[in-house]
Order: structure tokens, then C-alpha cells, then sequence
């Protein structure tokens, strides 16, 4: 009926498999030894370098939980020194009118402009070959529209 052919199937014909067959048992030997070493409660070597790790970082985020504390305390301290100048200030403060005499910033930018537009004015008159009246009228014109231009470039930025 059926015939096999017992040259095909023969064990002699087969590829030699013990050696595979040590190597991988000497593999799971040593994953086996590796994974005793991490996990076995006698040897201890890697749950001890994990206890020890856990602990360090446990006294780090302490240290650096104080260090906080320690920092809001120093800025909680510091706005109670201007707590008196808050108390003084109303609630909202009122927009409608702009305070430009107060800010001394805005008074030295005012002065300075005048003074650009007076050396400008000079320079212009001086340089014209109008006579003076007629170039300062144009002189002055110029500034104004000049400092409408610029006025209305700074109302747009703010």
C-alpha cells in the first residue's frame, strides 16, 4: 500500500540537535540564575539596590519638599512688607484720566521730544531757502503732522 521511504526517515539523516539543545538549556540556566538573583529574598543583591534607590529618592523629594516650603515661606514674608502699600490702593484703580505729570518716565520722553522738535525746527529754518517766516510756519506744520503720525502709531501699539 503505502511505502515509506525509509532512506528519507531514517534518524541517521537527521541534523545533530544536542548541541542546540546544551546551549539553549545552559541559557535558561543562566535566565533563571538571573532572575533568582533579582527576585530571591535570601540573596537580595538586586531588591537591595532597589530598597536602597527608593530610599535615597525618598530622602531627595523630603529635601526638596522642605527647600519649598522654606522658599514660600521667604516670598509669603516678603509680600507681607507690601501689604500695608496694598491696603492703601483702592480696589480698581480709575482709568479716566491719564496721569502724564505723575509718570517721570513719560515727562522725560515729552522734554525730549520738544527738544528734537525745536533743533528740527532750527535746522529746517536755518536750511531753507524760504524766508523764516514762511519756514517756520512750514516747519511747525510738519512737526504737528509729525507728532500725529507718531501719536496715533503709539496709541496703536498700546
Amino acid at each position: 500500500m503505502f511505502f515509506i521511504n525509509h532512506k528519507k526517515h531514517d534518524a541517521s539523516n537527521r541534523m545533530p540537535a544536542d548541541p542546540d539543545i546544551a546551549r539553549l538549556q545552559a541559557t535558561i540556566t543562566d535566565l533563571i540564575t538571573i532572575g533568582n538573583s533579582m527576585y530571591d529574598p535570601t540573596t537580595g543583591s538586586m531588591t537591595a539596590e532597589v530598597t536602597s534607590r527608593n530610599k535615597e529618592l525618598t530622602e531627595k523629594k523630603t529635601k526638596l519638599t522642605n527647600e519649598i516650603k522654606k522658599q514660600e515661606a521667604i516670598i509669603n514674608r516678603t509680600n507681607r512688607d507690601f501689604t500695608d502699600v496694598r491696603d492703601q490702593l483702592p480696589e480698581t484703580i480709575p482709568n479716566k484720566r491719564f496721569h502724564l505729570i505723575e509718570d517721570y518716565t513719560l515727562v522725560m520722553m515729552s522734554i525730549a521730544y520738544l527738544f528734537m522738535i525745536v533743533v528740527a525746527l532750527q535746522t529746517y529754518v536755518l536750511y531753507s531757502p524760504d524766508n523764516w517766516v514762511s519756514a517756520l510756519g512750514k516747519g511747525l506744520f510738519y512737526s504737528f503732522i509729525l507728532t500725529l503720525i507718531s501719536g496715533a502709531f503709539l496709541y496703536y501699539l498700546c
